[in-house]
């Protein structure tokens, strides 16, 4: 299987399990999930701090502030998703591609995102693996 058609699976696999009734839906979760993807590639931290749950969103912020610039994400591969029965969480699991200057060394590394269903919106309340230490689930 081609490497570009994963992501297509992986989001085709989440709208097969179906949708939740109610304001957090698949499709918004896909939409959330490809904004976060977007924003984290661009390094635009505030922006990601916005899409993870509350209480991790300081932490975050800190610790973008002591890497400033350092890190480069150079690509972001979605590999899979399953979604919870009631619809309430979605683990995605994805390939970083990222290096920290001064260093051009390319880390390589996946990534397990679980995403929850607040308020009608999804949030990410955890990530193990990747570029984001801070964000290993507690």
């Amino acid at each position: 299987m081609k490497a570009s058609t994963r992501p297509l699976l992986a989001w085709l696999l989440l709208c097969v399990v179906g949708c939740h009734e109610g304001g957090a839906t698949q499709a918004k979760l896909k939409s959330t999930y490809e904004d976060f993807e977007q924003k984290a590639r661009w390094g635009e931290s505030a922006a990601v701090a916005q899409l993870l749950v509350p209480e991790r969103r300081n932490q975050f912020l800190a610790a973008r502030a002591r890497d400033g610039k350092d890190l480069n994400i150079t690509d972001i591969e979605l590999l899979n998703v399953v979604t919870s029965e009631d619809g309430t969480h979605a683990t995605a699991i994805s390939r970083w591609r990222w290096f920290r200057l001064p260093s051009t060394s390319e880390q390589v590394s996946e990534a397990t995102a679980v995403w929850v269903a607040r308020g009608g919106e999804w949030q990410l309340e955890s990530m193990q693996g990747g570029p984001y230490p801070d964000l290993a689930p507690r």
